[in-house]
């Protein structure tokens, strides 16, 4: 057995990692509200049996509770609510799902553009715990919505604003007054984990911790879309899991 897999243990015959050296680090958590378990439905699992293996590994990591966020982004992933929900509702059905005590909802993670604003002028779209909204923008340049006025509508409609993975928008990394803008007009952050493990590179690193020393951070998330990602996340250095734990997050207080 290779070093890797005596780790995160061996492949199974249906080609899936055991996980077998998983510890449940994330029990204080309690809530990962950033991810891509519904099947075929966007850039994440593609078929109800992954999203199974997805729902034991959120277990052995200690997770209770999954908010499902598929892409809502036209035209690469054309989604609807009615898309969504059946997805979420083949998995829940599936067999065998029953013996994994992880507790499943669904919402969107929805990109921030003029269909999105449409959807939302509607009452359309998917708020989650209540009235949080999980929203993103283009990696590669800056959006041409103001997003103070995005904020306000959204408010205006008793939602709250969530910004994924802020971190990952390197036009941001030279111009951290930004952050502090966007929180200063009601936006909540929400991180990767994997940008603090320095996954996607250093500057999501070091942008990443520098939203944790801020205390700007609201929400953790894995953003899990690969198998290989749970490796990533179980894989934490305890002295970076410790300044995680140390921090207010809004994940462990709400319930679905």
């Amino acid at each position: 057995m290779g070093l890797l897999s005596s780790i995160f243990g061996s492949k199974t015959e249906g080609g899936h990692g055991d996980s077998a050296a998983y510890k449940p680090l994330y029990d204080w958590l309690g809530t990962d509200m950033h991810n891509h378990v519904l099947p075929g439905i966007d850039d994440g699992s593609p078929d109800v049996e992954t999203s199974l293996e997805f729902l034991r590994r959120y277990h052995k990591l200690g997770f209770r509770q999954v908010v499902a966020s598929p892409h809502m982004r036209f035209p690469q992933f054309e989604n609807s609510n009615d898309k969504i929900r059946a997805a979420y509702e083949l998995l829940e059905n599936a067999p065998g799902r029953n013996e994994i005590p992880v507790k499943l909802a669904y919402s969107a993670e929805y990109y921030l553009d003029e269909r999105f604003l449409e959807l939302l002028e509607r009452d359309m779209l998917l708020p989650f715990g209540g009235n949080y909204i999980l929203t993103e923008l283009s990696l590669g340049h800056r959006s041409f919505l103001d997003l103070d006025q995005v904020a306000q509508r959204m408010f205006d409609k008793g939602l709250r604003p969530i910004l994924a993975h802020p971190e990952r928008y390197l036009y941001w990394s030279k111009s951290m007054e930004t952050f502090q803008k966007l929180k200063s007009r009601g936006w909540l952050l929400q991180i990767n984990l994997m940008s603090v493990l320095g996954y996607y590179g250093k500057v999501e690193q070091r942008t990443a911790n520098y939203l944790l020393d801020e205390d700007i951070v609201d929400f953790v998330g894995t953003d899990i879309h690969k198998e290989k990602h749970f490796d990533v996340i179980a894989g934490i250095d305890d002295k970076i899991l410790q300044k995680l734990k140390s921090k207010y997050l809004i994940n462990n207080l709400f319930t679905i």
